[in-house]
């Protein structure tokens, strides 16, 4: 039979056998020999100082002076001391005293060797399980207390708390055991009735944003026994305050900031088109326009972010030609190709793009044109001047893989942090957001991204966008 990890450390038992029945002696090499510890005394006194010193798992007890009031002694060491009396049935009043013990057993003094090994065998597989129950509510314990959030175990018996955690009473309003556990004076009737039902079904339920104690709970209700349930409380005040504050600056932002710039950038349109300005001003309206055009893509990514680090952007997914998404963003870097003279190449299968090819991918199209133009930006501003930028694309049943190459090296000091939030590296005017986005993007479109680089190879930044 496989051990388990208590078996071998509780199989041993501990055993003290006192009295003179001849039965219980001719048993000892046997006890021994099956690696029980054994311990025997013969007086009352012997006895006790034994049991103190010793602590047994079981005690045998046969035709002792005193057994009453010597076993009544041991239980005044401990309450719970498990014992066997091997008792002579025709001398009823020396065991009828006995019966009065709770968790005792008893055997004939007429027994067979084979009968009481075979309670001690029985014996021994009731202790191991005990000392395992033990030990796992230790544990069981000592978990509950280690956690940095509030746990209790409930009972919708007794509608009272059984257990709470260290956490539990920091956080929690001071609580008495026998009143009504926490949180549930929170929750509708119909609600406590579908969370603590009496049937054993043992679901698990979330509870999100529940209000309480003037904060806001996540709560996690398990059931662990019949009519006894865990509730975890996790505190999401300053996430949800966080929310909000995302949220306001979402409507700032195409509110108060977007509206008034694309407004901008009509009139800076029209002054360019229709006012008849001289050279002189006509290159200020264009200027005026270009800056107001990337305001409105700067808020516009912002805005982006917002929603897709809130969860609130939900993909407009559909097939398109990603080919189209890979031109549009290669548009956007006209003027910083031309400045550092770049030359961009586009390969699907190693055969050069042609403008007919259809390269159909699954998503949103702004989106993806977005990620790609972050990603191309990003590798032209770092490729060498007078280098190429290589966007290699491949595809196999399930994904289209884009690999965008240039001779420059990512810095050491960025590569764990390449993806996050503001992780920028020598350029006058970058927010670090770039990348950031493009990660996001990327796995909001049930895609992937990752990079490669080196002094000798350069950097090859690799997407992977699902097929329809």
């Amino acid at each position: 039979m496989p051990h388990t990890r208590h078996s071998d450390e509780h199989a041993k038992l501990n055993i003290l056998i006192t009295g003179k029945n001849p039965l219980i002696h001719t048993l000892i090499p046997a006890l021994h020999d099956l690696g029980h510890e054994v311990s025997i005394t013969l007086s009352p006194k012997e006895t006790l100082f034994t049991y103190a010193s010793r602590q047994p798992d079981l005690t045998i007890m046969a035709e002792q002076e005193d057994t009453v009031q010597t076993f009544s002694s041991i239980r005044e060491v401990n309450s719970e001391a498990p014992a066997l009396f091997i008792i002579d049935t025709d001398r009823p009043e020396s065991f009828k005293p006995l019966f009065d013990f709770q968790n005792v057993s008893f055997l004939p003094s007429s027994a067979t060797p084979e009968k009481l090994l075979g309670f001690i065998h029985e014996f021994q597989g009731r202790h191991i399980r005990q000392k395992i129950n033990e030990e796992d509510a230790r544990l069981y314990k000592l978990i509950l207390q280690s956690l940095p959030f509030p746990a209790l175990l409930v009972s919708t018996r007794t509608q009272e708390t059984i257990l709470a955690n260290k956490a539990a009473h920091d956080q929690l309003p001071a609580f008495e055991y026998e009143q009504a556990p926490p949180f549930l004076s929170s929750l509708s009737d119909e609600v406590r009735r579908d969370l603590f039902s009496d049937i054993e079904a043992y679901n698990l339920h979330s509870l999100k944003s529940i209000t309480a104690y003037d904060r806001f709970w996540d709560l996690t209700v398990d059931q662990v026994a019949p009519s006894v349930f865990m509730v975890l409380a996790i505190d999401i005040t300053e996430q949800r305050q966080q929310l909000q504050l995302r949220e306001e600056m979402e409507r700032i932002a195409r509110h108060d900031l977007r509206s008034p710039t694309a407004n901008i950038v009509g009139m800076s349109r029209i002054l360019e088109t229709e006012a008849g300005l001289t050279d002189e001003f006509q290159s200020l309206a264009e200027i005026v326009r270009k800056t107001s055009e990337r305001m409105i893509r700067q808020i516009d990514t912002s805005l982006t972010l917002i929603r897709l680090e809130t969860g609130s952007l939900k993909a407009d997914a559909h097939p398109f030609n990603l080919y189209n998404a890979i031109s549009a963003a290669i548009g956007d870097l006209n003027q910083l190709v031309d400045d550092k003279n770049l030359e961009v190449i586009c390969l699907f299968d190693g055969e050069p793009v042609q403008e007919e090819s259809s390269i159909v991918c699954y998503g949103e199209a702004s989106l993806i044109i977005t990620m790609f133009s972050n990603l191309l930006k990003n590798a032209a501003e770092a490729a060498p001047e007078n280098s190429a930028i290589t966007i290699s694309i491949s595809e196999d049943q399930r994904f289209i893989t884009t690999k965008i190459h240039n001779r420059g090296e990512i810095p050491v000091s960025i590569r764990d942090t390449f993806f996050d939030r503001y992780a920028t590296f020598g350029k006058k005017h970058g927010t670090g957001l770039g990348t950031y986005s493009a990660r996001l993007i990327a796995d909001a479109s049930g895609g992937d991204i990752s990079f490669t680089t080196s002094e000798e190879k350069g950097t090859t930044l690799i997407t992977t966008i699902p097929k329809p």
